[in-house]
């Protein structure tokens, strides 16, 4: 008797998956009664990005519960912050959420042991204010007590440029970096094997900036990264990539910090 449902089958592999799937349907399903998807990658990858995102796609991302953000100490002096990983609101509207910057720092914080800090809630905008906000008093809380060296501000851009990751030091003067230009030096040489660009879409130099803020308030070397549109998706194995990437770099960097201590 053949089953009058629908049913759908998400496999990591093309060839010896659906001559598995072919024989269900022969034997048991029937030919029109299943849904075929073929994820081309470690499908534990799916499932990791979806449920790291889950918590900022609430409430069409302007996230849920009470908390306006979150943070997860870690061990090394590195800070990494998402502010727009759920909708902000900026001059009294509602602005886009850099969609899976959440999923990524919330892996990031796991694969790094770097502080990591996001919003949960959409509550104004922290990478467009001069006011002193919870999340902002938080960061200063976070590198006076852990004694944090490099603050890392992630971001989302669309992926109609040609880069992969975009390096924000507020401009070619690398002014937000305060002189440490061995950090520029260190994440370049990272991303040796990645299409990266510097200054090119977002440089970060605006005063209402979190970066601003970082470097030139708590005076700690800080870097924006934009992250294309492309490698922020549930749909492909470039967030594996995108994380692998970043894991890397953040390692690099740790080693770096330890030598110019």
């Amino acid at each position: 008797m053949m089953n009058k449902e629908k049913t759908l089958f998400i496999f990591e592999g093309v060839k010896t998956e659906s001559k598995l799937i072919e024989k269900l349907e022969h034997n048991f399903l029937g030919k029109t009664n299943s849904i075929k998807c073929v994820f081309d990658a470690e499908i534990y990858q799916l499932y990791r990005a979806i449920k790291e995102e889950k918590e900022f796609f609430e409430n069409n991302y302007k996230g849920e519960g009470s908390e306006d953000f979150k943070y997860s100490e870690g061990s090394i002096p590195i800070l990494i912050s998402a502010p727009h990983s759920v909708k902000q609101i900026r001059n009294n509207e509602y602005k886009a959420a850099d969609i899976y910057t959440g999923a990524l720092i919330k892996t990031l914080s796991k694969t790094t042991n770097a502080h990591v800090i996001y919003k949960t809630k959409t509550k104004g905008d922290e990478n467009y204010t001069d006011k002193n906000t919870p999340y902002r008093e938080k960061i200063k809380e976070i590198v006076k007590d852990h004694h944090i060296k490099v603050v890392i501000d992630l971001h989302g851009m669309s992926d109609k440029g040609d880069s992969y990751i975009d390096i924000g030091t507020g401009g070619s003067d690398n002014k937000n970096l305060l002189g440490c230009d061995y950090i520029l030096s260190c994440v370049k040489k990272s991303f040796h094997n990645v299409n990266y660009s510097e200054n090119k879409y977002f440089s970060a130099k605006g005063e209402l900036t979190l970066s601003h803020y970082c470097s030139h308030v708590l005076a700690v070397p800080t870097l924006q990264l934009e992250i294309s549109r492309k490698y922020r998706s549930k749909e492909s194995k470039n967030f594996s990539f995108m994380v692998n990437t970043l894991s890397q770099m953040i390692d690099d960097l740790n080693d770096e910090i330890i030598h110019h201590l």
